[in-house]
């Protein structure tokens, strides 16, 4: 089967949905950081609405940091890759235009190309895609984590940056220097306040490089918050093959998910900004709402399930979700609890939020394994779980099923280490600590309990003396002693 390339389009006409602009005209203005199967699915499907909406000089640039290395990829399809969405009505496949080069900056050269094309006058915004564990911060604090040493040998100017935080400083060194115009930077990871995170890490990081450059970007950089929702599994061989008999040609960039999507970006650019509101992105005031109703309900759900889905012997998130006994689990946890924790936002009435979300990770369509789901879930249980939690106990709340969820990740992170079983290899930056742990203190799960919560990184000083420890304690012993499906039932016929 032929390669999918621009000019095996014209083999496509009446087969799936092209790009309804000429690509050979797209000025690249965007550049991106992070060209995984999220951003190619997400941004990426928007941009191209847009540019089909109104036609303009925001052609995108992509940048990979980490393997797997994409420029290969996509270079010979010329920046074109298909995407598949799929539900109970079926499938739609479109080819993606927006994306008009990548960039691998693992090496030396490919490091200054990236910061070369990132300082480009020409172009004036940028995205982000590159999972939480890419900011090099503390999840309890939001400060640098200097023990990181990538991002030490960055701040030492390492030829070829790690990090994102040492790629950009190179990238506003360079605007710098050659008088570029204002630039804005928008983060699509699931973190709070992920601009203003990104603002702290990037100026914390520059500050120790160099003041005066520092001082340039606080000036002349703006980093708006957003909130990006559409759940895309890591593609498959089958996914590649399914694609590439869709349209014809062969596609070993193409990715799949599900409809529903949602951009919502903070009105606060240092220049011109991209019309992606034509293609249904809003713009907003204040992106925290929305984020907030998010993170605590879809992410939150998908990752409890993604953790006692696998304890149960499910392989997908969706399997997990249309579970009996994990689905009331979740919906009750929800709507009893994290509910209360939630703003009031026009168009997301929580209730039917949570009802749609459930359903969304309970799309058969999208097999979405939950050990993916559940990498790196340090990163991602403060601003999912225990921050509800931590709110519901300052009013003066029980910890409820809260605290189940985050013995869920502590569970599944557990039965990494040998004490346990080591049932599975956990993809977490703290796995190696909670597996010593558990190592170490085995069968005292009050002890247990303490000490991993006592990794003041993740759950910061308070949780540990609160009514949550012996929750948690409880929850640990249920779920890694005897059966945990059993368990699981008691907790949900005991719920407050």
């Amino acid at each position: 089967m032929r390669r999918l390339t621009q000019s095996g389009l014209s083999d496509l006409h009446g087969r799936v949905r092209l790009p309804q602009y000429d690509r050979s005209r797209l000025a690249i203005g965007i550049g991106h950081i992070g060209v995984g199967a999220f951003h190619r699915c997400h941004q990426g499907d928007f941009t191209d609405d847009m540019l089909e909406r109104q036609f303009g000089p925001w052609g995108v640039v992509g940048v990979n940091l980490r393997p797997p290395q994409l420029a290969d990829l996509l270079a010979p399809q010329d920046g074109l890759y298909s995407r598949t969405l799929r539900d109970g009505a079926g499938a739609e496949t479109r080819v993606i235009g927006s994306l008009r080069r990548v960039i691998d900056a693992g090496d030396a050269p490919g490091a200054a190309a990236a910061a070369a094309a990132l300082a480009d006058p020409a172009l004036r915004v940028a995205t982000m895609t590159i999972t939480e564990k890419g900011y090099c911060h503390i999840p309890a604090t939001g400060a640098l984590d200097w023990s990181n040493p990538a991002l030490a040998r960055d701040r030492d100017g390492a030829a070829a940056p790690a990090t994102v935080l040492g790629l950009l400083a190179l990238a506003f060194e360079r605007r710098r220097n050659a008088g570029a115009p204002n630039m804005t930077i928008i983060s699509c990871d699931n973190l709070p306040s992920n601009g203003s995170l990104l603002r702290s890490v990037v100026t914390a990081f520059i500050e120790a490089r160099s003041p005066a450059l520092a001082a340039w970007v606080a000036a002349n950089v703006a980093f708006p918050s957003t909130m990006v929702d559409r759940i895309v599994p890591a593609s498959t061989e089958t996914d590649i093959a399914d694609a590439s008999e869709r349209i014809g040609l062969r596609d070993e960039a193409a990715v799949g998910g599900e409809p529903f999507r949602q951009w919502v970006i903070e009105d606060a650019f240092a220049g011109p900004r991209p019309p992606w509101d034509l293609a249904g992105a809003q713009f907003v005031d204040d992106v925290t709402p929305y984020e907030l109703i998010k993170m605590r309900v879809l992410n939150a759900a998908q990752s409890t399930l993604s953790h006692l889905g696998v304890l149960l012997g499910h392989a997908f998130s969706f399997e997990a979700a249309n579970d009996p006994l994990l689905a009331e689990l979740m919906r009750s946890m929800l709507v009893t609890e994290t509910a209360s924790t939630l703003p009031d936002v026009a168009g997301m009435p929580v209730e039917a939020y949570i009802k749609t979300a459930m359903a969304r990770i309970g799309n058969p369509m999208i097999r979405h394994r939950c050990h993916q789901i559940g990498t790196d879930g340090s990163q991602k249980i403060v601003q999912r779980l225990v921050n509800p939690l931590r709110e519901r106990m300052a009013a003066g709340r029980q910890p409820g099923l809260l605290a189940l969820s985050v013995a869920g990740w502590m569970t599944y992170c557990l039965c990494g280490a040998s004490r346990f079983g080591a049932r599975w290899t956990v993809n977490d930056p703290w796995a190696g600590r909670v597996a010593a742990i558990g190592d170490e203190v085995g069968g005292d799960f009050a002890a247990l309990a303490a000490a991993l919560i006592g990794i003041g990184e993740i759950f910061g000083s308070d949780i540990l003396d609160s009514p949550a420890c012996p929750a948690i304690a409880g929850h640990l012993r249920g779920l890694l002693l005897g059966d945990a499906r059993s368990y699981l039932s008691h907790c949900l016929s005991n719920r407050a």
